[in-house]
């Protein structure tokens, strides 16, 4: 029987556990830390298990890349549809659009598929999610969807913004 530490580390298994609710605690292989970093306002981690790659912010995961698509997706595409759908012609169809947060910038993704929008105003406080996202997390925005021309990126208090 061999008692190395490389035979005692193969048996172990690190964990991702976050508290859901009172009483429920997801617990999860963790396969790899890909970024872990502090902001001015919080902590910002970026993992890979078995979700695929998660956001997480404060302890508390953002969004997952087995299920981004379906949030984003639906929090972007019914309300700008159905003005689309109310447009009597195509001048009154949704031609700018209003992000506040959206660090993964996977939501100005969605909006930007949208033809009839010609401004995208996204507002964000923490910088530092965006460029963690940009570098992780390419899939769900990345460069492609910052640096497009009918994007505009501001890192800022959306509220003051508004």
């Amino acid at each position: 029987m061999s008692t190395t530490i490389e035979d005692q580390r193969a048996k172990g298994t690190l964990t991702y556990s976050e508290d859901i609710a009172p009483g429920l605690t997801a617990v999860m292989e963790l396969k790899s830390i890909l970024a872990q970093t502090m902001s001015e306002y919080q902590k910002i981690e970026v993992i890979d298990c078995y979700f695929g790659r998660m956001l997480i912010t404060d302890g508390k995961t953002q969004s997952a890349q087995f299920d981004e698509f379906a949030y984003h997706e639906s929090l972007v595409h019914p309300p700008l549809l159905k003005s689309a759908m109310l447009a009597v012609d195509d001048d009154s169809k949704p031609k700018s659009v209003f992000i506040g947060g959206g660090g993964e910038l996977a939501t100005a993704r969605e909006v930007l598929r949208h033809k009839s929008v010609d401004r995208v105003v996204m507002v964000d406080l923490d910088g530092k999610v965006i460029d963690v996202c940009k570098n992780y997390l390419p899939e769900w925005g990345g460069e492609k969807v910052a640096s497009n021309a009918r994007l505009e990126l501001i890192v800022g208090d959306a509220y003051k913004y508004l």
